[in-house]
């Protein structure tokens, strides 16, 4: 028998998991709790100075605590703070950024940030979703909390309804039963322009034609199908004769745009696109707000992807260079570059620090540069970045902790921050996406 205990939440922690303290001292991180609350937990586990635990029954619930709406909340990992409205969730995500930028990076974090951005929707919100496959039933599904099972789902709370369409019907299609033994994992993405799903899994086997043929016609919210065995690119689309050679459409409202019609981005499938779009349209407003921009201007994105922030802002330099290592994201980029009349803006294949690197061979200098980095940050390269930026800097992050570090060495080149703006991209958990403009002072 695990042992019991009785603990008072004290706050949230980067995780979304609540710390409490067992009664000789020893921290323990809670799921599933609000700051306050008094809580009969289980002990699941033991590491080192800390424990890792499960609520048993909330002995004091805070007034605000709300039931899920997902059946799957206790189990799925995908979700942490569905118990809490999300005002509530606002608040603490805000905290919790908010002490991590101090604690890590010893920043005056309520001195420069200027608050958080609520996402337009707290549910169904998501564009894209990447799913692992139940080898038994063919199901979709995300990894158990703290675990490598799978869960099985029928419906996720975050996804937009036409991805739901598929996660519901696509288990029970004969054509997928034969084909999903030998698939690992699928991407869902949604087209916005025409709200069709692109559907790529990753298999072992090469499907029959007739197979995508029998799951194309059994989901009429498809726009493509799309399956990678190896290699550089997927095959496909199917059918042949796919609208758009099965690439999304991802519109850009002409006041953010800078264009005289609503406009749009190309993204192949597999290629990055930001999950919350409508936040990702706040973001791209946001910078024009923020950013000195006057034609011949040259920005420098070392992380561009399919241009999504290089682009608006190319509207009003009208020149810029972006950088990304995903071959088939710069070739969206230079296709987008000509839909959006930018023939000044130009898309490379590289790394960031080999980019950086040549520039500095090369001695070139950029008023404006972007960064976009995954998860992990862009620690390896920040030492370049006094030597090739000439004004401004900004910083695009969808983790605090690696921010937070980052911003130190910044500082430590010879940057100042100016602001920083925290952008909720996915509510209901405790990931968080934020802007730190930073200006160059040495």
């Amino acid at each position: 028998m695990k042992a019991e205990a009785v603990v008072v939440i004290e706050k949230l922690i980067h995780g979304g998991e609540g710390l409490a303290r067992l009664s000789d001292g020893q921290i323990v991180f809670v799921s599933d709790v609000i700051p306050g609350e008094k809580v009969r937990i289980q002990i699941t586990q033991k590491l080192g100075d800390y424990a890792l635990a499960r609520p048993l029954e909330i002995l004091e619930p805070d007034s605000r605590r709300r039931k899920p709406v997902c059946p799957y909340f206790s189990s799925c990992g995908g979700c942490q703070l569905q118990h809490l409205p999300y005002e509530r969730q606002l608040e603490e995500k805000l905290s919790i950024f908010c002490e991590t930028l101090e604690r890590t990076g010893r920043l005056s974090a309520k001195e420069l940030v200027s608050g958080i951005v609520p996402s337009p929707n707290e549910f169904f919100y998501r564009n894209r979703l990447q799913f692992h496959v139940h080898q038994e039933t063919g199901a979709l599904g995300f990894l158990k909390r703290r675990s490598h099972d799978l869960v099985p789902v029928r419906e996720c709370a975050l996804a937009a309804p036409e991805i739901n369409q598929v996660i519901e019907k696509l288990p029970d299609i004969p054509a997928w039963k034969r084909i999903h033994p030998y698939v690992k994992r699928v991407n869902l993405a949604l087209s916005l322009a025409e709200r069709k799903v692109v559907l790529l899994f990753w298999s072992q086997l090469a499907p029959r034609q007739e197979d995508l043929a029998e799951i194309f016609k059994e989901l009429p919210v498809l726009k493509a199908i799309y399956y990678w065995i190896k290699g550089r690119n997927p095959v496909g689309p199917f059918p042949e004769n796919a609208e758009d050679q099965g690439r999304r459409r991802m519109p850009i409202p002409k006041d953010i745009a800078d264009t005289a019609e609503d406009i749009f981005l190309w993204a192949s499938p597999g290629v990055f696109v930001q999950a919350n779009w409508d936040i990702n349209l706040s973001i791209m407003a946001y910078l024009k707000e923020i950013l000195p921009l006057e034609p011949g201007k040259e920005i420098l994105d070392v992380h561009s992807g399919i241009g999504n922030f290089l682009l608006p802002l190319a509207r009003r330099t009208t020149c810029g260079e972006g950088v990304d290592t995903d071959h088939r994201a710069i070739s969206d980029a230079r296709e987008n570059a000509d839909l959006w009349d930018l023939p000044e803006v130009r898309f490379e294949v590289s790394s960031a620090i080999e980019a950086l690197i040549n520039y500095l061979k090369e001695a070139r200098f950029f008023p404006l540069v972007l960064l976009d980095p995954p998860r992990g940050g862009c620690k390896e390269i920040l030492r370049f970045l006094p030597d090739v930026v000439l004004e401004k800097l900004v910083y695009i992050s969808c983790d605090p902790p690696t921010l937070a570090r980052d911003l130190k060495i910044l500082q430590k080149f010879g940057f100042r921050i100016i602001s920083i703006r925290a952008f909720d991209m996915f509510p209901q958990t405790f990931h968080l996406e934020s802007v730190t403009l930073l200006e160059k002072t040495s």
